[in-house]
C-alpha cells in the first residue's frame, strides 16, 4: 500500500510541475507577443501623426492656391512663408512638391 501511495504522490507532483511549466510557457509567450505588438502600435501612431500633419499641410496649400486664384498674393505669400517655416520631416514628398509648385506659381504672378 505504501508503494501505491508514493506512486500517486509522485504522479500528483509530476502533474503539478507540468501545470506550472505550462503556465510559465504561456506567460512567456504572452510577454513575447506583447513586446512584439508595442513597436507595431508605435509605428501606427507615427503614421497617423504623419497623415494628420500631411492633411493639415495639404489644407493650407489648398488655401494658398485659392488665394492665388483670387490674385491675393500678399496673403498667399504670408501663408506659404509660414508653411515653409514648419518642420517637414513628418510630411510626405507630395506636400513638399506642392509647396514648391505653389511658390513657383506665386513668383510667376
Amino acid at each position: 500500500m505504501a508503494a501505491s501511495t508514493d506512486s500517486k504522490r509522485r504522479l500528483v507532483a509530476t502533474l503539478i510541475v507540468l501545470l506550472l511549466v505550462l503556465q510559465a510557457i504561456t506567460w512567456g509567450w504572452r510577454s513575447y507577443r506583447r513586446a512584439q505588438s508595442v513597436p507595431q502600435q508605435q509605428d501606427a501612431a507615427i503614421l497617423q501623426k504623419k497623415i494628420a500633419a500631411s492633411h493639415a499641410y495639404d489644407n493650407a496649400l489648398l488655401r494658398a492656391n485659392a488665394l492665388l486664384d483670387q490674385q491675393d498674393t500678399t496673403a498667399a505669400r504670408r501663408l506659404l512663408d509660414s508653411l515653409g517655416q514648419q518642420p517637414t520631416e513628418n510630411l510626405f514628398q507630395i506636400e513638399l512638391q506642392k509647396l514648391r509648385t505653389a511658390r513657383r506659381r506665386l513668383n510667376s504672378l
